[in-house]
C-alpha cells in the first residue's frame, strides 16, 4: 500500500471518528434547567430547529404496571399533562399499541393545538425496563376547525425499576407549529415535564393504578 493511500485511509478514519464523537456528544448534551421536589428537567437544542427538546426525570415508589397503566389511561390526561384540555383513545391496536387524541390549550391569543399520538410499549424481559415510544401521526384524522394540528412530535417514556421504585424518564421533541414566540415554547419545555411528572407521582397513588394488572408486563 502506498504512502498516499495510507494517509488517505487515516484521514477518512479520523473524520469518521470525529463525526461519531460529535454525534455522541450531541446525543447527551442535556442542560439541567430545573431541579425541585425531587424532579429534574433538562433541555437541549434540536438540530435544524430553534425549539428545545425536553427530558424530565423523577423516581416514584410504585410498580411498573401501575405507572404504565396510568400513562395508557386517556381519561386522566387532563389531570396528568399540563394544559391538556381534552383527550380520548381513537383506536386500541393491541395491548401494547394505540392511537390517542389530545387537545392542548395555550395562553391567549394563541390557538389551541391538537395531536394524534401513536404509542407502543415494549419491555426488556431481562432488565424489566419499559419503553413507551410516541410519534405524532397528524394525518390520521381530518383537521378540526379552530385548532392547529401538531405535525412534528416524537418522544418516549422510560420506566426503569430501581429497588422498589421506578425511575421515570419523560422525553419529548415537539414543534407546536403555527406562529408562536420561541420564548413561550421553550418555557413550556420546562413547565410541561415538571408538572406532568409531579402529577404522575400523585395520581399513581390511586387505587385503580395501584391494583392494576397487565399480564404482558413483568413487575
Amino acid at each position: 500500500m502506498g504512502m498516499y493511500n495510507m494517509y488517505n485511509m487515516y484521514y477518512k478514519s479520523l473524520v469518521v471518528l470525529c463525526l461519531l464523537f460529535s454525534n455522541i456528544a450531541y446525543a447527551n448534551n442535556w442542560k439541567l434547567e430545573k431541579e425541585s421536589e425531587g424532579i429534574q428537567v433538562f433541555t437541549r437544542s434540536t438540530s435544524g430547529s430553534e425549539l428545545k427538546s425536553f427530558k424530565g426525570v423523577v423516581k416514584i415508589p410504585a410498580r411498573l404496571t401501575s405507572i404504565a397503566a396510568l400513562i395508557d389511561d386517556t381519561n386522566v390526561y387532563t389531570r396528568l399533562f399540563l394544559n391538556a384540555k381534552s383527550a380520548k383513545e381513537l383506536k386500541k391496536v393491541s395491548n401494547i399499541a394505540s392511537y390517542k387524541y389530545v387537545v392542548t390549550a395555550l395562553p391567549w391569543p394563541a390557538q389551541s393545538r391538537d395531536s394524534i399520538i401513536y404509542s407502543v410499549l415494549k419491555q426488556d424481559k431481562k432488565s424489566k425496563t419499559i419503553q413507551i415510544t410516541m410519534k405524532g401521526v397528524p394525518n390520521y384524522i381530518p383537521l378540526k376547525a379552530g385548532l392547529v394540528r401538531i405535525k412534528k412530535m416524537t418522544g418516549r417514556w422510560l420506566l426503569i425499576p430501581e429497588k422498589g421504585s421506578v425511575k421515570v424518564v419523560y422525553e419529548m421533541n415537539v414543534d407546536p407549529g403555527g406562529n408562536l414566540p420561541k420564548w413561550l415554547v421553550n418555557s413550556m419545555s420546562v413547565d410541561l415535564p415538571f408538572y406532568t411528572l409531579k402529577n404522575l407521582r400523585s395520581l399513581v397513588k390511586q387505587a385503580k393504578y395501584q391494583k392494576a394488572k397487565r399480564p404482558f408486563i413483568i413487575d
